[in-house]
């Protein structure tokens, strides 16, 4: 698989920190996620959960994402898009 040129990347919580293709990202690092997938043309992520554990672990990523970040819009953001 060619991670540079990935329309659809995989996404997963790896030790409590959001992880794309296997390029981990920590907790201030969202501005950084979105520039990957741009970067690498993706078009969607996909997201395999394994449980409603593993789901509940990349919604609590994600919000920690959001509050460390200096772009985030507040607590109003009604998905997960990376715009």
């Amino acid at each position: 698989m060619n991670i540079d040129n990935d329309k659809t990347p995989v996404i997963r919580a790896l030790n409590g920190k959001l992880c794309i293709n296997d390029v981990t990202f920590e907790h201030s690092q969202l501005r950084e996620s979105k520039e990957y997938l741009q970067r690498i043309g993706a078009e969607e992520a996909l997201f395999y959960p394994e449980n409603e554990e593993e789901l509940k672990e990349l919604h609590a990523i994600v919000t920690l994402m959001e509050e460390q970040s200096p772009e985030s819009s507040g607590s109003d953001a009604l998905s997960y898009y990376l715009n």
